[in-house]
């Protein structure tokens, strides 16, 4: 065997180890012998050297075997390896989460945002980086940055940002010049998906999509347990679909589907002034009669969306990530029995905790990259208590 193949296949089989150490709590060398096919001396080998590079925790000694044999060393991957850093821009606010190399949460915090000067919000984000770094308890530091954002995205470039003017600045390249770390950037949408795909509880599929209902719609694509964006990442862009209004004209999807959109059309059916979530939930237990029509009408609108996109992609499943529809109960179960009505024929589910999701979606990417285990099945486990 030459050495170029014995350095690949010696690649290829640290990453069968590292994705044992992942996706176990605790395992043993033996355990993992057995389930990649590698002989023990390989796999001690390969354990070695990555206990050198800092990537092992070890545990101790677990139970003895049922022949009382004698009890194995365990192990896991060491949580402080190293640490990302996750952002989410959207139209009002920064939100701001470090996850260690495992994907478990080190912060997280929402910062309202005053304007949408792209540069104001980057001297924030370095202070965050700041903050954190200088906090830092974890072997090799910063692993990496990753933004979500709602935009168009292809490969980590910001094709087209409906709130924040670019001004010619190349966001990748100003964060990978200055930290000298990977930097992922990738829609909101298509980053929801992702977290469904790592960190869902019902990840059995592997064919479903997520609608996003923010300040407009979109939809993230998992095919086969890939991300599917499209040409130059506009696979999901509802927002900007043409349809035609009751005036006969055309209009796009996002000026009649949105948050926002509801919040004002509750704020005239009760004559209140609407401008978030909570105030909203307020609105619909105290004017119950007042916002049926409101209430129905959105839920009959996205109950027939969902139905066109179950015909669109053939998903096996559809979930809707909306802080909106998460926090007004009502909404969501009017949705999903306005989606029966219309004869979706697969599950439609609310996803809990829609702040954090495209978060640790981008996350998820991140720590792949950085860990070097793209191609591969990894469970992330996240423990935040939702709801």
């Amino acid at each position: 065997m030459s050495s170029t193949n014995r350095d690949l296949n010696r690649l290829t089989n640290l990453k069968l180890v590292k994705q044992q150490l992942f996706n176990h709590p605790a395992i043993s060398r033996a355990a993992v012998a057995r389930n990649t096919g590698l002989t023990r001396s390989t796999t001690s080998s390969l354990f070695a050297e990555l206990d050198r590079q800092g990537f092992v925790r070890h545990l101790g000694r677990g139970q003895a075997t049922e022949n009382g044999g004698r009890k194995p060393e365990l192990y896991t991957i060491n949580t402080h390896y190293g640490y990302i850093a996750c952002f989410k821009l959207t139209y009002d606010s920064l939100y701001v989460m470090f996850l260690y190399a495992d994907g478990q949460e080190i912060s997280f915090q929402q910062i309202a945002l005053t304007n949408h000067e792209l540069l104001q919000v980057m001297e924030i984000i370095n202070q965050q980086l700041a903050t954190t770094a200088a906090h830092n308890d974890t072997e090799h530091g910063l692993l990496g940055i990753s933004f979500s954002i709602h935009a168009v995205v292809e490969d980590d470039q910001i094709v087209h940002s409906p709130y924040y003017p670019l001004h010619g600045i190349n966001l990748q390249k100003y964060y990978q010049d200055r930290y000298h770390v990977p930097v992922k950037i990738g829609n909101e949408a298509n980053l929801a998906a992702i977290y469904e795909r790592d960190y869902g509880k019902q990840n059995s599929a592997d064919n479903f999509l997520v609608l996003s209902i923010h300040r407009g719609p979109g939809i993230g694509v998992i095919a086969n347990r890939e991300l599917f964006t499209g040409y130059r990442g506009m696979v999901g862009e509802l927002g900007s679909v043409k349809i035609p209004n009751r005036q006969g004209r055309v209009t796009e999807l996002g000026d009649v589907f949105s948050s926002d959109h509801f919040l004002a059309r509750l704020g005239q059916a009760t004559g209140t002034t609407i401008n978030n979530f909570t105030t909203a939930q307020q609105a619909v237990r105290q004017h119950g009669d007042a916002t049926k029509a409101v209430l129905t009408d959105f839920a009959t609108v996205t109950g027939q969306l969902i139905f066109n996109l179950q015909m669109l992609y053939g998903p096996e499943k559809i979930l809707i990530n909306s802080p909106l529809v998460e926090n007004i109960p009502e909404l969501g179960a009017l949705i999903q029995a306005a989606t029966i009505q219309c004869g979706c024929q697969v599950p439609v589910i609310i996803i809990k905790g829609a702040q954090y999701v495209s978060l640790l979606g981008a996350g998820a990417l991140l720590i792949r990259q950085v860990l070097g285990l793209e191609d591969v099945a990894l469970q992330f486990q996240w423990f935040r208590k939702i709801g």
